[in-house]
């Protein structure tokens, strides 16, 4: 048998996780083949996306795929949000089809408030409003996706990848208002989402208590780090995700000496002069990160 194409099951159960209609759920085989199908349903030569910036890159690609135009807001250090210069892009621009979020920001770690996203719905309602939540179940602020059965222009992408776990699995899912769900669902390959992950997905859901215990555990460790960072001086940033973007003086080198160790950072100089991003686990793993960076000073 092929997998359930519409992932039913599944769907049930991520309704009463997110608290939203089931209809207004769509499940991908990751929430980047999401986001890929969301742009070569809705994007076409001729239109304009506005991404604010820093942020994930896949989606830039999905965006160039289609012909469509994007515009990088770049929001300086320390990415403190100015919705006003965000309303003033959209009005300068003209007609944006679409304004991409990601909260918790990758790699920058900040949140954009509910309401800030609600008020960007309602000023521009012929804006689809993208919010990408690969990693809200870190945050401290509740997820948007509540909003797509009152606003039809915003979609929220979600993920088992970085909360649960599981990206190796391949599962993550789309909320959004129904003429959404409809018209992503015309091209969409549900055969994709495999046996195995729809059901390891209604498992991991069954065992919340177990996932947020370690979510409590990865903040914990979070704090822990990002108070090192202030007692020795290093510049970082404040993260609602599971990691902590900070500023050293020899980003490459420190990436690749911790490699070395077994220990995998990701160096954003590209994006970021001088910021290297570094993922939290356990307090034993950030003891072990912080012991490594501790004998590497001169890198920082």
């Amino acid at each position: 048998w092929y997998p359930d194409y519409l992932a039913l099951q599944l769907t049930d159960a991520l309704a009463k996780y997110v608290n939203i209609d089931g209809n207004c759920i769509l499940t991908f085989p990751g929430s980047d083949t999401g986001l890929e199908t969301l742009c070569r349903a809705y994007l076409e030569p001729g239109d304009t996306v506005v991404a604010l910036c820093p942020t994930y890159e896949n989606l830039f690609v999905y965006v160039a795929q289609t012909g469509a135009q994007l515009i990088k807001l770049n929001l300086p250090p320390p990415f403190t949000i100015d919705f006003k210069t965000i309303e003033n892009t959209i009005v300068e621009i003209g007609v944006v089809k679409a304004l991409y979020l990601v909260s918790p920001n990758n790699p920058c770690g900040y949140v954009i408030p509910t309401e800030c996203i609600k008020s960007l719905a309602e000023r521009f309602p012929d804006t689809m409003i993208i919010v990408d939540e690969a990693y809200v179940e870190f945050a401290d602020i509740p997820s948007t996706a509540t909003l797509v059965e009152s606003f039809p222009n915003i979609v929220v992408f979600r993920t088992f990848s970085k909360g649960f776990g599981l990206a190796g699995l391949r599962l993550g899912y789309m909320c959004a208002s129904l003429p959404v769900i409809n018209t992503v669902n015309k091209i969409r390959n549900g055969k994709n989402i495999t046996m195995i992950a729809q059901r390891l997905g209604m498992h991991a859901l069954r065992n919340i208590g177990n996932i947020n215990a370690w979510i409590d555990e990865v903040k914990r460790s979070r704090n822990y780090f990002e108070s090192w960072c202030i007692a020795n001086n290093i510049l970082h940033y404040p993260s609602q995700g599971n990691f902590v973007l900070i500023e050293v003086r020899s980003p490459n080198e420190l990436c690749s000496r911790l490699k070395a160790q077994g220990i995998y950072v990701r160096s954003r100089h590209a994006m970021l002069p001088g910021c290297v991003r570094v993922t939290i686990g356990s307090k034993k793993d950030v003891d072990r990160l912080i012991s490594a960076i501790d004998s590497m000073r001169e890198l920082l």
